[in-house]
C-alpha cells in the first residue's frame, strides 16, 4: 500500500475516533446533567413541606368522621390553599357544611412541620346510611422554603371506611370499652381480696362478735328486769 493511502487511512481513523469521543463526551454530559437534575429534585422534595388532606375516623373505635389537614413534611408550609370536589356536606346539618366550606375556602398562612388540624365532618353511621357523596378529590397548593410546591391531589373514598364498619352495632365501640373497664374492675377487686384477705376476715369476725355481744347484753337486761318484778303498770279495771 502506498504511503498516501496509509496517510488517508490514518486520517479517516483519527476522524472517526474523534467523532466517537465527542459523541461519548456529549452522552456523558447529558447523563451528568440528568443525574444532577434528579439530585436537585430529590433534594428539593426532601426539603419541601408536604400537606395532606384526608377524612378518617377520629380514633380507633370512634363513630365520628373528621377532616384532617396535616403537614407531614420536614419544613414550614406557607399560604396553604385547598380545593375539593364536590363540596363537603354532612348529615349533621347545614351549619356543619358551612363550617367545612369556610375551612376549605380559608388559606392557611403557615403550617409548621407536624402541625395537624382536625375538624368535625360527620357521624360515621349516619353518613354510611345516607345518600350523600362518598367520594371526594382534594387539591392542595402551598409554598415552601424554595418557592411554590408542586400541586398535590388526594382522592378520598369513604366507602373504604364504611366497609370496615359493616355489621357493627352503633354502640359496639362503647360496649367494648365498658367491657374492658368491667374486666379491669373485677381484676382489681380480686387483687384487693387476695392482698387483704386476713384483714377482711378479721373485720368480719369483729363485727360478728359485736353483734353477739349486743344480743347477749339485750337478753341479760331483759332477764334482770323480770327478776326485779318490774313490768308495765296495769290499769284498774
Amino acid at each position: 500500500m502506498k504511503a498516501e493511502h496509509w496517510s488517508l487511512l490514518v486520517s479517516v481513523l483519527a476522524f472517526l475516533a474523534a467523532a466517537w469521543a465527542m459523541k461519548y463526551a456529549r452522552s456523558q454530559a447529558r447523563s451528568a446533567e440528568g443525574q444532577l437534575e434528579v439530585a436537585r429534585r430529590v433534594h428539593r422534595e426532601q426539603n419541601e413541606p408536604y400537606v395532606i388532606v384526608d377524612i378518617q375516623l377520629h380514633e380507633a373505635g370512634s363513630l365520628l368522621l373528621v377532616l384532617i389537614i396535616q403537614n407531614v413534611g420536614p419544613t414550614l408550609a406557607r399560604n396553604v390553599r385547598i380545593a375539593v370536589t364536590p363540596n363537603l356536606t354532612s348529615t349533621q346539618g347545614g351549619d356543619v357544611a358551612e363550617a367545612l366550606a369556610q375551612v376549605i375556602a380559608r388559606p392557611i398562612a403557615m403550617m409548621p412541620p407536624g402541625r395537624r388540624l382536625v375538624y368535625f365532618f360527620d357521624s360515621a353511621v349516619q353518613r354510611f346510611e345516607s345518600d350523600l357523596p362518598m367520594l371526594f378529590e382534594f387539591t392542595v397548593h402551598s409554598e415552601g422554603p424554595m418557592g411554590p410546591v408542586e400541586e398535590l391531589k388526594y382522592t378520598v373514598d369513604l366507602r373504604v371506611l364504611g366497609e370496615t364498619l359493616v355489621g357493627q352495632r352503633a354502640t359496639k365501640p362503647l360496649e367494648d370499652r365498658l367491657d374492658k373497664v368491667s374486666k379491669g374492675l373485677n381484676e382489681l377487686t380480686g387483687y384487693y381480696h387476695q392482698a387483704n384477705q386476713q384483714a377482711i376476715a378479721a373485720t368480719r369476725s369483729r363485727r360478728m362478735e359485736e353483734v353477739r355481744q349486743r344480743r347477749e347484753a339485750g337478753q341479760q337486761n331483759h332477764a334482770t328486769g323480770s327478776a326485779d318484778g318490774s313490768s308495765e303498770p296495769v290499769g284498774n279495771a
